[in-house]
């Protein structure tokens, strides 16, 4: 008898997978660097009430160099006057753009770029009363020039906003320093517009500018710019009636001083 056997071979595989421990880890630390330095690179005009935007000033920049510096001074003009024997009230005129930036109160742009923020302190002098050396008459004796209506803005927080001086300034003292603003140790970095007066589109400032109009009630309009043109009643010359005066030009030199705190 024949028996058939059929035998199975079974292989068993057993696979050994790696075991995956964590081990202490090795860190180290790199550094990243960066220097600021304190710059005298240009800074141009802005728009006083919108600080953000620069604007292009008619008339000629009057300005200083360095890392604390005045970028602009303002002008003040107080036009053509019929000569009176009364006393008289003249504002000046506002000031007015090449861009499309409308008509502003005038203003002095500080810029601090020491890096210290060490304070400053912004001052006036009037060198001069107004005279012309060539007329009878050659002084406005007793005129006095008045700033008034002063604020200060940037787009820097407003924590570090200088002090400003918030009496009127009459300039009665020929040839005295009158303190405009003032920024304590830590105030004051950056780029501030100090103006004198407002077209009343900023929150908390009354509009200080009227349109100047001529005998018909249109308005004048600058010859350089071709816009209308504005008095700015924040910025004012007292001229006594008493005073004897020639039909000429009176001027003054207005000194602007931007000086570092002690």
């Amino acid at each position: 008898m024949n028996i058939k056997r059929t035998s199975f071979v079974l292989v068993a595989f057993l696979a050994f997978v790696p075991l995956m421990r964590v081990t202490a880890e090795t860190q180290t630390t790199g550094k990243g660097t960066v220097t600021f330095h304190s710059s005298d690179s240009e800074t141009p005009p802005i728009d006083p009430e919108k600080p953000g935007e620069v604007v292009e000033p008619s008339g000629p920049i009057v300005k200083t160099e360095g890392p604390l510096r005045l970028d602009l001074v303002p002008k003040f003009t107080f036009g053509p006057q019929a000569i009176s024997t009364k006393d008289q009230m003249y504002y000046a005129d506002a000031q007015l753009f090449k861009s499309d930036t409308p008509a502003r109160a005038n203003y002095a742009q500080v810029t601090d770029n020491r890096g210290t923020v060490a304070g400053w302190e912004l001052t006036v002098k009037q060198e001069t009363q107004f005279s012309n050396s060539a007329a009878k008459n050659n002084e406005l004796k007793g005129a006095v020039l008045s700033l008034d209506k002063q604020w200060a803005n940037s787009t820097i927080g407003q924590q570090f906003q200088p002090t400003i001086m918030k009496d009127a300034i009459e300039i009665n003292q020929i040839g005295a320093s009158y303190p405009i603003a003032t920024a304590e140790r830590g105030k004051g970095n950056g780029t501030w517009a100090i103006q004198f007066g407002s077209s009343g589109e900023t929150d908390g400032n009354d509009n200080t500018l009227t349109p100047i109009l001529n005998a018909d009630g249109s308005a004048l309009t600058d010859p350089l710019t071709k816009k209308p043109m504005f008095k700015n009643q924040a910025i004012s010359l007292f001229v006594p009636g008493k005073t004897l005066k020639d039909p000429v030009k009176y001027t003054t030199v207005l000194t602007w001083t931007i000086a570092e705190l002690s």
